[in-house]
């Protein structure tokens, strides 16, 4: 992929959801729940995983963060799962992307990991890109392992991410999980067992749309 051949301005526009992607521990916050109107994506969390924290706009963009029955948004180890809605860039922009053979999701994967690997005051071990369509949306998915990762992970902290590009709206879900020790599933290069790391995959995969262009409707 040539992202060489997008200016700055195109790339920056199309990456305003990179500084909004919880790849940190934040404290405990009061949200609000809603039902989303519009186009949504459908994708269930990992069995026994509880709704922790909603907010944004039930028409626009909104974040909705799901953790383990025992986890706290301060303290957590197991894993988080974070979903995001987001509004597409100029369409102007999107053309731009388009023109080249792109895909907004694959645009804003790469600049989102370029900056996850530059953020990381550790060693960050980075996860092939792919981009694929999942049930008919353009997804693009990548990930890594930052081996020190502030002082709520200080054994670092894993993640896998897919963006999807709906027909409205830009959807983020991300997948992170933080060892528990120094030595921890130090044996896979990011500290997660291939069968838990395919179980967050597999969610993934199943993925659907609902609420948009010849979509069907969404469940209540």
């Amino acid at each position: 992929m040539d992202l060489k051949k997008l200016t700055g301005a195109a790339v920056a526009a199309c990456i305003g959801l990179a500084a909004l992607l919880p790849l940190q521990a934040r404290a405990e916050a009061e949200g609000s729940v809603f039902q989303p109107r519009g186009e949504n994506l459908m994708i269930s969390p990992p069995a026994g995983w509880r709704m922790a924290f909603m907010d944004g706009d039930p028409s626009g963009d909104y974040v909705v963060d799901f953790l383990p029955a025992n986890e706290a948004h301060d303290s957590w180890r197991e894993g988080y799962m974070g979903i995001q809605r987001r509004s597409f860039p100029d369409s102007a922009l999107v053309a731009n992307i388009t023109a080249r053979n792109l895909t907004v999701a694959q645009v804003a994967i790469t600049e989102v990991m370029q900056n996850a690997q530059r953020n990381c005051p550790g060693r960050f071990v980075p996860m092939k890109q792919k981009d694929s369509l999942t049930n008919g949306i353009p997804t693009s998915t990548s990930g890594g392992f930052c081996d020190r990762a502030g002082a709520a992970a200080p054994y670092g902290e894993g993640t896998v991410l897919a963006v999807y590009q709906g027909k409205e709206r830009l959807f983020v879900v991300q997948f992170s999980w933080r060892p528990s020790t120094q030595n921890e599933l130090n044996q896979y290069a990011f500290r997660i067992t291939p069968a838990r790391l395919q179980q967050f995959l597999d969610l993934m995969n199943a993925a659907t749309l609902c609420g948009g262009p010849d979509e069907g409707a969404c469940p209540k």
